[in-house]
């Protein structure tokens, strides 16, 4: 019968299952663009090493570390003076200028800060996709799954919205989380080739620093895709339970190695939705987050 414990353990885990599948095909769809932007910023990278390098060594590393520290100092500050005074090192004047643009979120910089845009609007455009179908599943199939249903259920598409885009971890929605992790990782990665020129790095080691720092971006965004579609999920199921006025529900944690000491104590306690809390009495109750609420019903 539906109002069996081991009967919502399992439908949980085969709608849970299911979603892990639909991340999983969107983690490997967002996989290709960050590899599809490693490319192209590398790209970018071995033109300006082409332009302004020699055997993959940009020559102003070569400048800086003959110099004293006066004319070192003297270099940053003052170029043109520099130059006056130091006239046989004015072919490397382009360089120069280029850092100082780089420095300033100009050139390169703002080559990455546009691909990166370019990537968040395609991540943001799908990430939603994903997680309407997250709620319309679980909504759904917590539905069919009670005794005590109306005649005619349907998702909600206002209150599918009002959740995908609620504010539920630090005031922030979905959205919110992805462009402020794009943001880091513009600057991030604008920080490291800055540095890296500034350095002396050869080319082969800033395209490993590149290929390093947007595959972070990407671990990064599959773990923001499972909990944001864990949250999204759950809410559903909420919002299913107490549709078909259902009052309690019971905290039902996968437990393995991998179960956190927070979902462990929380396994098995049971709460009135009501007072449903997420991170306090309702999952997700942390990042990557696997446990799920099974419905107590009213007859039972």
């Amino acid at each position: 019968m539906a109002n069996n414990k081991a009967y919502w353990e399992k439908r949980m885990v085969q709608l849970y299952n299911a979603q892990d599948k639909r991340d999983a095909k969107f983690d490997k769809k967002m996989r290709k663009e960050y590899y599809r932007l490693e490319s192209d910023i590398q790209k970018d990278i071995a033109s300006y090493y082409q332009k302004y390098g020699k055997n993959d060594i940009i020559e102003f590393r070569k400048l800086v570390v003959q110099l004293s520290d006066s004319e070192r100092n003297l270099l940053f500050r003052d170029y043109e003076e520099f130059m006056r005074r130091n006239p046989k090192y004015r072919n490397l004047m382009p360089v120069r200028e280029s850092i100082y643009k780089l420095n300033r979120l100009e050139g390169l910089q703002l080559s990455i800060r546009m691909k990166m845009m370019e990537l968040g609007t395609f991540e943001q455009e799908g990430f939603e996709k994903l997680l309407q179908e997250a709620y319309q599943s679980g909504y759904l199939s917590s539905m069919k799954g009670l005794v005590n249903t109306p005649a005619f259920f349907n998702v909600n598409s206002e209150v599918m919205m009002q959740t995908i885009n609620e504010k539920w971890i630090n005031g922030e929605n979905f959205s919110d989380r992805i462009w402020k992790n794009k943001e880091k990782l513009i600057n991030t990665l604008n920080n490291e080739i800055r540095d890296g020129i500034i350095r002396g790095d050869s080319y082969k080691k800033m395209a490993q620093i590149i290929q390093y720092r947007t595959g972070v971006g990407a671990s990064n965004t599959m773990a923001l895709v499972q909990t944001e579609s864990a949250f999204v999920l759950n809410q559903a199921n909420k919002q299913a339970f107490m549709d078909a006025g259902v009052l309690r529900y019971e905290v039902s944690a996968v437990m393995d190695k991998k179960t956190s000491p927070t979902c462990r104590n929380m396994d098995g306690q049971q709460f009135e939705f009501k007072d449903a809390k997420v991170g306090v009495n309702y999952s997700p109750f942390h990042t990557r987050c696997r446990t799920t609420q099974i419905p107590i019903e009213n007859d039972s």
